[in-house]
C-alpha cells in the first residue's frame, strides 16, 4: 500500500459521498469521531490522506489501510483528512447460501425458518450453513439487509422512522440503538454530514441519484 493520497477530485473534503448498491455499501469522506462497534459485514477501511488509529481487542496500532472481519468489535480513531469504508457482500460459494442473501436483501424481514424453507433446509442445517459461508450471522446479515434497505428508502425521500419500521425495525429506538452498534455513530450524526447520497438502480428498486 503506498502511501500517496487520492487525487482531490475523488471526493470534495468538504462533502461525504455515501454508495449504497446491492448487498454492498461505501463511504468517502472526511473522517468521522467514531465509537467502538462493530459490523455485521467486513469492512475494508482506508486513510486516504493519512494513516489511522485502529483498536481493536486489546491491542491498537497506526494503519494506512486494514480489512476488518465482520462481528470485530473495533474503534478507528482518525487525526483528520478523509477516510474510505468500503462494506463488503461476502465470498460465496454455495449457490444456496448466495439465493439466500438475494432473498434478505429483497425481504428483509423474513425469518430463518421461512429462509430456510424456500431452499428447502432445515432451519439448523440454514444457520450452520450460512454462518460458515457468509462469515457472518444470519441475525446480523439480516440486520445489515434491513439497514440498506431503510438508507435506500431515505435517499428517494422516505420518513427515517416510517422507513425502519417498514423494514423490519421494531421502533426507532431499535434502529438508532442497532446503527450506533454497527457504524460507532448516530444516524442523525452521519445524515448531518450533509452526504451525498448515490444508489445504484437495483438498490431495492430505488432510482439513481
Amino acid at each position: 500500500m503506498t502511501d500517496a493520497a487520492l487525487p482531490e477530485t475523488c471526493c470534495p473534503r468538504e462533502r461525504a459521498t455515501i454508495w449504497i448498491w446491492p448487498g454492498q455499501a461505501a463511504y468517502l469522506g472526511p473522517s468521522l469521531d467514531l465509537d467502538p462497534h462493530s459490523g455485521s459485514v467486513h469492512c475494508f477501511a482506508l486513510g486516504v490522506d493519512a494513516p489511522f488509529l485502529l483498536r481493536c481487542g486489546g491491542d491498537e496500532r497506526k494503519v494506512r489501510s486494514a480489512l476488518i472481519p465482520a462481528r470485530t468489535r473495533h474503534q478507528v480513531v482518525s487525526d483528520g483528512g478523509r477516510m474510505l469504508f468500503l462494506y463488503l457482500e461476502p465470498d460465496l460459494s454455495d449457490d444456496r447460501i448466495r439465493t439466500a442473501l438475494g432473498i434478505l436483501l429483497a425481504h428483509p424481514c423474513l425469518s430463518a425458518p421461512q429462509v430456510a424453507a424456500e431452499l428447502s433446509l432445515s432451519t439448523s442445517r440454514f444457520l450452520h450453513l450460512f454462518s460458515a459461508q457468509a462469515g457472518t450471522s444470519f441475525r446480523r446479515y439480516r440486520l445489515w439487509a434491513r439497514m440498506l434497505r431503510v438508507a435506500a428508502a431515505t435517499a428517494g425521500g422516505a420518513d427515517l422512522t416510517r422507513a425502519s419500521v417498514e423494514a423490519g425495525f421494531a421502533s426507532p429506538s431499535h434502529f438508532s440503538d442497532s446503527f450506533h452498534d454497527m457504524f460507532g455513530l448516530t444516524a442523525s450524526t452521519l445524515l448531518g454530514k450533509n452526504a451525498r447520497v448515490v444508489l445504484d438502480s437495483g438498490s431495492n428498486g430505488a432510482p439513481a441519484a
